[in-house]
């Protein structure tokens, strides 16, 4: 039987996924039944978290053990420090299953706090080069990729996830969902079957998104169905000419 209490001082370090920061707090390591496990928590302290290509001061970052060894619950605030707007990224979760989200303070749209997270600027004339850097950190985003490991297109087997600038309509796969002039709309779909097409669009900085079936009944009809910012069932008959 264990029961040794730990204080990790003022000099450990932990680097990786990151993650540059020192820690510091008490732990109990204890053995019920023949197990090892921890519980306490841990502080990180003069700290940085890198994401999307920033490197961010740690404001918050507590480390909560509850008998798992390696699969702490997290609950970490990262800011970025050399500009005025408050902006940065809350980790929570746990460990091995992270989930990151955006943060700003006042509290801005996400396609505005995503622009001064990556490029440190407000998004007004964005330039062809920004653009794409600020498609890749939303995509990282929503597909929650980490370390070169497989992202949700992969682990779902989706057959599109992309990023697109509304024009009114928009464009979702191989089919539409309403959306304003000039929004940033993230798509995903799967193709179910030959017939059935399945996707989901939604507008950064919108409170909901737009569900869309699609079945082509024939070479020349095709049946499409939406719900969520819109809700509608279209008919679509096409003609072909050369």
């Amino acid at each position: 039987a264990v029961d040794l209490r730990i204080d990790l001082g003022q000099a450990l370090r932990l680097r990786g996924r990151g993650l540059d920061t020192l820690l510091r707090g008490q732990l109990r390591v204890t053995t019920p039944g023949g197990q090892l496990a921890v519980s306490g928590a841990v502080r990180a302290e003069q700290g940085s978290y890198t994401a999307y290509g920033q490197n961010l001061r740690i404001e918050r970052g507590t480390l909560v053990f509850r008998g798992e060894v390696g699969n702490p619950q997290l609950d970490i605030l990262a800011v970025r420090a050399d500009i005025d707007t408050r902006v940065g990224v809350i980790v929570t979760g746990s460990a091995t299953s992270p989930r990151v989200r955006l943060y700003s303070e006042p509290q801005l749209a996400e396609l505005d706090t995503l622009t001064w997270l990556v490029l440190g600027r407000e998004p007004a004339g964005l330039g062809r080069d920004d653009a794409a850097l600020l498609q890749r950190a939303a995509l990282a985003l929503l597909a929650g990729e980490r370390g070169g490991g497989p992202g949700i297109v992969q682990r779902l087997g989706l057959d599109e996830l992309s990023l697109s600038r509304g024009n009114g309509t928009g464009t979702s796969g191989t089919g539409s969902s309403s959306t304003g002039a000039g929004d940033t709309i993230i798509s995903l779909g799967k193709q179910v079957s030959r017939r059935v097409y399945v996707g989901y669009a939604h507008a950064l900085g919108t409170a909901g998104g737009t569900w869309e079936l699609i079945y082509r009944v024939a070479g020349r009809l095709t049946l499409r169905a939406r719900s969520g910012a819109e809700n509608a069932i279209d008919a679509i008959w096409t003609w072909r000419w050369n």
